[in-house]
């Protein structure tokens, strides 16, 4: 068994120095596809989840008034959830004793209790609505206006928005001038000037009467809530044996194909997810949960009953499960000094990442001149599949690479280059093209995510030290994924409302949020050489 070693210890290893004592069989690459199957279910089900199913079902649930913090407290529990859950999970799972091994059988535990949170969810909270835009008939517009109808769009109907109007309206006093959109239930002349402003321009729907949309709630918040809570721990016993089942059969020289395997079939998840999300209001909410439930069922079988485990014995160096083994477990790996730079590593990108994703579709919103009068949310979805493309195609080709040349610290490096440099790119967009940009923007950041995720999950099983404890550490490296969950968007949210209020005109708070990203993005460039058993 490795030893572990602490700041003011000599390294037990030389900085290329690989131990391959006892190391598993290499896998045929066909299986490595297989052993990932679960990765792409579990993705595929939180981006689901998280990006279309749990905020319409919260806005039914509760109204318009309360969406936002209800949502908020939400993310907060699940993600305290999930921090205490998955190192206990890990724990557990390093101590079974079965037939089936050490990790599958807790990994066919978890998907039925997340199987019966994801059915609880859809019951508890079985309507959603269905919001439908207000178009602009230019024919309805102020008597002898003219138009240039070639400069606004073909159709009859057009959008006309004022970006920076929409930007600053919130923080002006009550007393303000609404002329721009007048009130609900009035019609309001538009000037030539707003006409002519299409490009730089808020929505400006209320030619005819119009009365504002009342959600009445509907549904079991509580009984939501409970189930919620059940499928994110339930989720956290799925993953955290999976990541270890990965390390325990993966090959020393194939650590780098696996990881951009896997980083592949995260990215591939979430495309297909967002794909899915697309006919959420058209099948509506059980229908759609049947579909996560069947997709992830699917992926877990596949990873269980094709890739085998030896039959876990009883480790007599693994101590006893009680109240202390418990609290030092969360801790313990982090005293280990690779172990902790790739924590600190792995949570500066994801840090960076959730800044990022957490105010994507409000940077479109008020920063962004959309084409064709497309809403904001379909306008994130558009974004991200260049993003999400390239990565799967960067982590395969980048994880090959790593295998190959065992090189693993560049490869972090180049990516974290490559994100920084397009967020600093996009946080002084702006003008009739800016989304089209965006869009080669969002290509250049997915190869440097997909490189990254190529070498993530390698980098983390070139320093694991403790094979007894393997489930239990990995879980506790899962927490820099989770913890940036919790922390990006509460930060964020107070940088963008504190920044905006300085100086909206500009949109000051969105370019302080994507020059933040870029310096997290940076540091985990630099940190990442601080790991001394990886090159």
């Amino acid at each position: 068994m490795a030893k572990r070693y602490v700041e003011g210890e000599s390294a037990p290893y030389t900085e290329l120095q690989v131990v391959e004592d006892g190391a598993p069989p290499m896998l045929p690459k066909y299986k490595i596809f297989l052993l990932n199957a679960t990765q792409f279910g579990l993705n595929f089900l939180v981006l689901l989840l998280s990006v279309v199913v749990v905020p319409a079902q919260v806005e039914k649930l509760v109204g318009g008034t309360h969406k936002g913090r209800t949502m908020g407290g939400m993310v907060a529990g699940g993600a305290a959830v999930t921090f205490l859950v998955s190192p206990l999970i890990g724990m557990v799972s390093d101590r079974i004793t079965s037939r089936m091994g050490k990790r599958r059988p807790v990994m066919l535990v978890g998907t039925a209790l997340l199987c019966g949170g994801l059915l609880g969810m859809a019951v508890s909270a079985p309507e959603i609505n269905i919001h439908t835009g207000t178009p602009v008939n230019v024919s309805m517009m102020t008597p002898g206006l003219k138009v240039n109808h070639s400069k606004v769009a073909a159709d009859e109907y057009h959008c006309m928005v004022n970006l920076e109007e929409r930007r600053c309206s919130p923080f002006r006093g009550k007393g303000s001038n609404r002329s721009l959109s007048g009130e609900y239930g009035q019609a309001a002349p538009l000037k030539a000037s707003d006409i002519a402003a299409h490009a730089h321009g808020v929505v400006m729907p209320r030619i005819t009467r119009y009365q504002p949309e009342v959600i009445k709630p509907a549904g079991n918040l509580g009984l939501y809530i409970v189930f919620f809570l059940l499928v994110i721990s339930s989720q956290a016993t799925v993953a955290v044996p999976f990541n270890a089942l990965v390390a325990d059969i993966s090959h020393p020289s194939q650590r780098g194909f696996n990881s951009g395997v896997m980083g592949a079939m995260i990215l591939l998840g979430n495309v297909s997810g967002a794909l899915a999300g697309i006919s959420f209001t058209h099948i509506g909410v059980l229908s759609m949960y049947s579909v996560i439930i069947a997709m992830l069922v699917v992926c877990v079988l596949i990873t269980t009953f094709t890739i085998t485990e030896a039959q876990a014995k009883k480790d007599r160096d693994i101590p006893n499960l009680n109240c202390r083994t418990v609290f030092l477990g969360f801790w313990t790996p982090l005293k280990e000094h690779d172990f902790r730079w790739v924590f600190i590593t792995r949570f500066l990108m994801q840090q960076g990442v959730a800044t990022i994703t957490g105010f994507l579709e409000y940077w479109l919103n008020d920063m962004i001149p959309l084409p064709y009068c497309w809403t904001a949310a379909t306008s994130v979805a558009l974004l991200l599949l260049p993003l999400l493309f390239a990565a799967a195609a960067s982590s395969l080709v980048f994880g090959i690479v790593s295998d190959k040349t065992g090189y693993r610290k560049i490869i972090v490096t180049i990516a974290s280059f490559i994100m920084g440099l397009g967020s600093f790119v996009n946080a002084f967009l702006s003008g009739d093209y800016a989304y089209y940009i965006a869009g080669i923007m969002a290509f250049i950041i997915g190869l440097g995510f997909g490189a990254y995720q190529s070498v993530d999950f390698a980098l983390v099983m070139d320093v694991l030290a403790e094979d007894a404890d393997k489930a239990k550490d990995i879980a506790v490296w899962h927490q820099a994924l989770v913890l940036p969950q919790a922390l990006a968007t509460p930060l964020g949210g107070i940088v963008l409302d504190v920044f905006e209020k300085v100086n909206c005109r500009i949109g000051l708070g969105y370019i302080i949020i994507f020059i933040l990203s870029s310096i997290y993005f940076l540091l985990s460039g630099m940190f990442v050489f601080k790991i001394r058993r990886a090159r």
